[in-house]
């Protein structure tokens, strides 16, 4: 039988890897937290593998949030990215004590979204810095990201294919939404932490979740930012609507079988 501490870890590798790939976490940790039987770790889980993929973003673009705080385009930027933050504040607050009451199907009818929009970014590479965005097309990016917090519709999926739509350049549009997963991801981790301090029962356990997830959703999380880059420079960022359509139309067919 698996062990606790290998199931952790096995999550902390999707999680690494989806928390930036557009196949959605949220949907992914649902689905193989089922399969896996996992239970364990709860909020103290989903807290620690959160800071992890932070910390990735944080090291794997040090030098452009370095240049972003200290350049000539700070203020530019740092206005884009508190814009388009705000609608994710505004529904994850809203949302915050309902989202564990979503229906599996969710998870489906997001894969099913994420997939079709995925696939119409197909060819699209505009001219625009994210730092020269028109502010309203900025909020636009964040109404998309906030999407995201229904299970199975992707943050990074959202905030790209809205970028490349509202005219960014490929490369533009991922630094961009790797940018607003800052504030993102840091945002789901305090509200989690906040959780967590209600939950005084839960704080005990977060170091041993800590232990074996974080630094497996760290490392895949780098890897997954990597070759992400490249996906989209490369124009194959449209190939993961195929993987979202296939894995709703697989969970649909299990949802329907179990009952």
């Amino acid at each position: 039988m698996m062990s606790e501490e290998l199931r952790a870890a096995i999550l902390g590798c999707i999680q690494g890897i989806t928390e930036f790939f557009p196949i959605s976490s949220s949907a992914h940790l649902i689905v193989f937290r089922d399969a896996l039987g996992f239970e364990g770790a709860g909020l103290p889980f989903d807290i620690s593998v959160h800071l992890a993929t932070l910390l990735a973003v944080l090291i794997y673009f040090r030098r452009e949030i370095l240049e972003v705080l200290t350049g000539p385009e700070a203020v530019p930027v740092i206005l884009r990215v508190g814009l388009a933050t705000l609608p994710s504040v505004a529904i994850g607050l809203a949302l915050k004590s309902h989202r564990d009451e979503l229906s599996r199907w969710f998870v489906v009818g997001g894969w099913t979204l994420s997939g079709t929009y995925l696939l119409f970014t197909r060819g699209l590479d505009g001219a625009l810095r994210y730092s020269r965005l028109p502010l309203p097309r900025a909020l636009l990016v964040g109404m998309a990201q906030a999407m995201a917090i229904f299970p199975g519709i992707s943050r990074s999926g959202s905030s790209i294919s809205a970028g490349l739509w509202l005219g960014l350049d490929r490369t533009q549009a991922a630094r961009f939404s790797f940018l607003l997963a800052i504030p993102a991801i840091l945002g789901a981790a305090v509200l989690t932490g906040l959780d967590i301090l209600e939950s005084p029962q839960e704080q005990e356990r977060l170091w041993k979740a800590a232990s074996i997830a974080m630094p497996v959703a760290f490392v895949t999380g780098m890897v997954a930012i990597h070759f992400l880059l490249r996906i989209v420079r490369g124009d194959r960022f449209h190939l993961f609507g195929i993987y979202n359509l296939t894995a709703a139309a697989i969970f649909a067919a299990y949802l329907v079988l179990a009952g």
